[in-house]
């Protein structure tokens, strides 16, 4: 075998494992896949494989005799250029990073696809420092609250290509500052409160579909295992205690830095925008962004794609889902939300 063919074996080999650990949640298993590659390279290659081991899981980190680690140690002066150096690249770089900061069951998932398919951009994720937004679930991520991370925006804003993400993210002075040095547009999309409880409640009972009885899909969704178990408005009242507050205080976060300045996001209405005419959604994005030819089309077209509409998880589609919410729990959210009526208007959120 030639050299050239000899690299290009070694390059594939380096790619399938930094791929195959990235979705590795057990310590031991990822480290043992992991070190067969770092450890079967020669010696002068060790600390370049430990590193992309590491980017590629970070929860990689090589075994080395405390000497060694001394002789590798990174002193603080160092690292505050490298990350300066890295945030004024990623500054700099010219392209199109999309952040949808999304309420739940709000079709973000649908968005980005659609997104990402008119202008070929890839996905990131914003709040692990990992390769993908399915490498932070399998890691065990999903119940963080999604505050984008400076390691996980330098990767991102240094891929060369840009991104379209989704997150949901509550707004604070902070991010918005971290969105303005990272260059990243924001766009929020929100819905009806009672309708998404009614949307949230067909997505974890199907996720718990075929489980066995033993198995907790609580690190996805912070509901009890016998969720499904329970009756319907048992179900509703345990998605507004945990979600009426988050999803109240998404908005009037995002609304409330708006108003002082903080931020200009697009806005998306589920009902209003989403379900409305896809073409001149489509050209509100558009212009948002800043993309150029063709794209308003190309996007409206990826409105109009549902062929895949489970796998960005685009439930039933339609407006008014809500309306035949327990009195209960439909109480519940009106009391949470009537605590800030006098910062916000929330009529988009509970009707008038």
């Amino acid at each position: 075998m030639d050299n050239l063919a000899r690299k290009e074996d070694v390059d594939q080999r380096i790619r399938q494992t930094m791929a195959d650990i990235a979705r590795i949640g057990e310590p031991k298993r990822m480290m043992e896949v992991a070190d067969s590659l770092v450890y079967s390279m020669p010696p002068e290659r060790g600390v370049e494989m430990a590193g992309l081991m590491s980017y590629a899981n970070p929860f990689y980190l090589p075994e080395m005799p405390d000497e060694a680690a001394a002789r590798i140690a990174v002193h603080i002066g160092t690292l505050a250029e490298y990350a300066m150096r890295a945030k004024l690249t990623a500054n700099r770089a010219g392209k199109s990073n999309i952040l949808l900061a999304c309420a739940p069951k709000s079709a973000s998932t649908f968005i980005q696809g659609a997104l990402r398919a008119a202008l070929d951009l890839p996905t990131a994720s914003l709040f692990t420092a990992t390769t993908d937004p399915m490498s932070g679930s399998a890691l065990g991520a999903n119940l963080r609250e999604q505050e984008p991370d400076e390691l996980a925006l330098l990767r991102a804003g240094l891929n060369g290509r840009g991104y379209v993400t989704q997150h949901h993210a509550r707004c604070s002075p902070y991010l918005a500052r971290l969105v303005e040095i990272y260059r990243i547009r924001p766009i929020v999309t929100y819905r009806n409160i009672f309708d998404t409880l009614v949307s949230m409640d067909d997505m974890v009972v199907e996720w718990r579909k075929g489980l066995p009885g033993t198995v907790s899909n609580y690190f996805n969704d912070a509901m009890p295992r016998s969720y499904h178990l329970k009756d319907r408005e048992a179900r509703l009242m345990m998605l507004a205690r945990r979600w009426a507050p988050w999803l109240t205080q998404f908005y009037v976060s995002w609304r409330q830095c708006e108003a002082m300045g903080f931020v200009q996001p697009l806005w998306i209405s589920y009902d209003a925008d989403f379900l409305g005419e896809k073409s001149a959604l489509a050209a509100r994005i558009v212009d948002y962004v800043g993309a150029s030819g063709d794209a308003a089309l190309r996007l409206a077209a990826a409105f109009e794609d549902r062929s895949d509409a489970s796998a960005k998880r685009l439930n039933k589609g339609v407006a008014g889902r809500g309306r035949d919410l327990p009195e209960a729990v439909r109480a519940h959210v009106l009391a949470v939300a009537s605590a800030y009526a006098d910062d916000v208007d929330l009529t988009p959120l509970i009707g008038g």
